[in-house]
């Protein structure tokens, strides 16, 4: 098979026996899986497997998508036995082998029914990130012609029970409800509803997820890029907030319900050290409240609702930027922004009715998306680098405040600066000022760096912190990422089997926490090609992992030999100590290599609320082998020293 066209049967003997939870298991478990039902389910999934290859060889790869993934859905929930929260999940997934074969039927003789479907609608595509199949939601509404219309991307909630085959579930007719699937037939939009690979307040993989789907629906169905809205409650509205801010010129207008945007106050935490306390502004996204400047924003709360501290968060920070709201009960509003807060009267975690019609009616209003000649843009990292037709290509110092004001007119540009060294625009060939200095000669779609506090034409040179490449750890796995596995002998066995251990976890974490495999490859047999199109994950050490050995005397910040550590200038015991960090590849500069680290939050910060995912060891590391504690970790500068 390819990469991950379904990945089950090969664990057949492992799930079977892992089916029937122990006594205690049972005991503190409200249902389980029948052997019977999964011995049932693995037969029916390993007969849709088989068929599945067929039909993969010839069809396309977007529809059979489509169809794969109720395959997916099963095969997870076997490999995650305790997902089966209720026999409800036993019947949806012998439901979902059934439609999958149907989809499966119907490629193989050439038709595709679904994609032809008004009303409830569930797709797939596969994720440039890890090769996994990935589900969204569709309402397709009686109206839709084909015609330019009109899209509303909704971001769930958190669901602690929430799994492929539930998804599915909730979005496909097909399914027992107890009332039936229909779209209102006063709606006149497409509504996408992301999946975000559960539940990770869309970020990493779960933000990544966002784009991918958007762009799937883009594919197959005739959506107006200026009329693509973003919307979601409790973790929706934290992701609302999350992608809305960073993001705006993605957006016809941003509707952000509850949920959460900032960690320390929300998730109670205290005494982080500083290169975590770093990392908190990238996820911290009341700080980006100023990017609302160029996008039509509703904000909302219920009274009662302890996470309306959300909104008020980022019309605090609106006031703190200067602009002036007015306040009545339930309402706060400004004639200085396209901006709306609103506040439910007496209402819990949930809307209000009323609140949810002023916010739709304001939306309506604000549309369609225009793009501004006067751009105002904040950001603490270059992994959100843009607005409209502004990006930043280097920071002065990442995650301190970044600010750009940008003005254009026939008679030129004229831009301001706050910790920016580097920035590129899209404009025609116009004349354009800098802080205070003329620049001539720039041209149409200029670039500009400064230096010594001077501005002229030009681009950063590497090794450099810029877009998609300043890191942290966590930060390479927001898009296509392999694992290199070690073969060789190490010459640190210590701390190779710690980088073992580390690899393993991640595989386990990631597949049931991000809902996808980790692709691997053993070091041996890395190609050009996976170089050219990844960011390498290698673990092991330069004995046992012949990459690793490949680049090491190029990784500037990492000395590593039998005899010795140094890691950012300082020295380690090699026996006792492991080292992590991520880094420009020194055989693809446009790629990352991380050393001995998947994700540094685990399954902990998984179970506990979504703002924990934030990144807990900065650019570089340096472990015990005996528990794996931190010894040291910081954050790399621009030029990543």
């Amino acid at each position: 098979m390819t990469k991950q066209v379904l990945l089950i049967s090969t664990l057949a003997l492992a799930v079977l026996m892992s089916c029937s939870p122990a006594a205690d298991d049972q005991e503190s478990q409200a249902y389980s899986i029948p052997a019977s039902d999964s011995e049932a389910l693995l037969q029916g999934l390993t007969e849709f497997e088989e068929h599945a290859e067929a039909v993969r060889i010839r069809a396309n790869a977007g529809l059979f998508a489509d169809a794969a993934i109720y395959g997916k859905a099963v095969a997870w929930a076997l490999r995650h036995p305790e997902e089966f929260y209720t026999a409800d999940y036993t019947q949806n997934a012998y439901k979902a082998l059934e439609v999958a074969k149907k989809r499966l039927t119907a490629l193989e003789g050439g038709t595709t029914p679904w994609t032809h479907d008004k009303g409830y609608v569930v797709r797939a595509y596969r994720s440039r990130v890890d090769g996994s199949l990935q589900p969204y939601g569709l309402q397709i509404p009686e109206s839709y012609n084909g015609e330019p219309t009109r899209l509303d991307v909704w971001l769930h909630g958190r669901g602690g029970t929430l799994t492929e085959v539930s998804f599915i579930a909730a979005h496909d007719p097909a399914f027992p409800h107890d009332d039936a699937l229909s779209v209102p037939r006063s709606q006149n939009y497409i509504q996408l509803d992301v999946f975000g690979r559960t539940n990770n307040a869309y970020r990493w993989a779960g933000e990544t997820d966002i784009y991918e789907a958007l762009a799937d629906v883009r594919r197959d169905y005739n959506i107006d890029p200026d009329l693509i809205t973003l919307r979601g409650f409790s973790m929706g509205g934290a992701g609302a907030w999350h992608v809305g801010l960073h993001n705006p010129s993605q957006w016809a207008a941003v509707e952000a319900g509850a949920g959460f945007n900032e960690t320390l106050i929300y998730a109670k935490q205290a005494d982080l050290p500083a290169y975590q306390l770093a990392a908190l502004t990238i996820y911290d996204v009341y700080r980006y409240a100023l990017n609302a400047f160029n996008v039509p924003t509703v904000g909302y709360g219920g009274e009662i609702d302890p996470q309306l501290q959300a909104s008020v968060n980022v019309r605090e920070q609106l006031q703190e930027e200067g602009f002036t709201f007015t306040k009545d009960e339930s309402h706060w509003t400004t004639d200085d922004l396209k901006a709306l807060f609103l506040i439910g009267p007496e209402t819990p975690h949930r809307w209000h009715p009323a609140s949810k019609t002023e916010s739709s009616a304001f939306i309506d209003a604000n549309l369609p998306r225009t793009v501004p000649d006067h751009v105002r843009f904040v950001t603490y990292t270059t992994a959100y680098p843009d607005a409209y037709w502004v990006r930043i290509e280097g920071l002065d110092s990442h995650y301190e405040r970044a600010e750009i004001d940008a003005q254009r007119s026939p008679d030129g540009v004229v831009v301001k600066t706050t910790n920016v060294r580097a920035l590129s625009l899209t404009t025609s060939n116009r004349t354009y000022e800098i802080d205070g200095q003329a620049i001539s000669g720039a041209g149409a779609n200029p670039s500009f760096i400064k230096s010594n506090g001077i501005w002229s034409v030009g681009r950063l040179s590497d090794p450099q912190k810029r877009p998609s490449l300043q890191g942290p750890i966590d930060d390479a796995f927001r898009e296509a990422f392999l694992v290199v596995r070690p073969t060789g002998t190490a010459l640190a066995p210590d701390a190779h089997a710690a980088a073992l251990k580390r690899m393993e976890r991640f595989q386990t974490e990631y597949a049931k926490w991000m809902r996808g495999d980790v692709p691997v490859v053993n070091d041996t047999d890395l190609t050009a090609e996976q170089i050219a199109g990844n960011h390498l994950v290698l673990f092991g050490d330069s004995g046992s992992n012949q990459v690793l050995a490949r680049i090491l005397d190029d990784l500037s910040p990492l000395e590593w030999t039998a005899e010795g550590l140094k890691v950012a200038g300082q020295d380690y015991d090699v026996a006792a100590n492991l080292p992590v960090l991520i880094y420009p590849n020194p055989l693809n500069p446009d790629r990352y290599v991380v050393v001995n680290s998947g994700h540094t939050f685990g399954e902990t910060e998984f179970l506990g609320t979504n703002a924990l995912l934030f990144p807990r060891l900065g650019d570089w590391a340096v472990l015990s082998t005996a528990d794996e504690s931190t010894v040291a970790a910081g954050l790399f500068d621009e030029q990543w020293r």
